[in-house]
């Protein structure tokens, strides 16, 4: 299992994703479960450093990875509550100069991952998210 703590996140979420793709659990898969796995944490990792806290905080970002017949990566976040299953799904069938901006990055996760759970615990955000290898 790897676990890492970011602090700052504020500009950092090129090195966060970089930590987790170099992880042993996920550098050990094959290369379209690593893709995939891209996709979703940097859609997460984007998100967070974007949003969770506001204007001026550094925030801090927590991640845990366990491998076994999956991948299952945990992101802990102190930032406002925010539980982004919630947000309605885009509108797929509209033409892309149509759609409203945002929402298609959380909705291509929820499509690629085999789980997505959001819990706020101890006043912390936490998504989890599975891959079946």
């Amino acid at each position: 299992m790897s676990k890492f703590h970011f602090q700052p996140i504020k500009g950092q979420a090129h090195q966060i994703l970089k930590a987790i793709l170099k992880s042993p659990e996920v550098s050990s898969c094959h290369l379209k479960a690593t893709l995939t796995l891209r996709l979703a944490c940097e859609e997460i990792i984007m998100n967070v450093t974007s949003y969770a806290y506001p204007e001026g905080s550094e925030g801090f970002m927590d991640v845990e990875i366990q491998k076994t017949d999956r991948i299952v990566i945990r992101f802990e976040d102190g930032g406002a509550p925010f539980n982004p299953l919630e947000q309605e799904n885009p509108d797929t069938r509209l033409s892309w100069n149509k759609r409203r901006i945002g929402g298609l990055g959380i909705f291509l996760l929820c499509r690629k991952m085999d789980d997505v759970r959001y819990a706020y615990e101890n006043g912390k955000n936490v998504l989890t998210i599975e891959k079946i290898i």
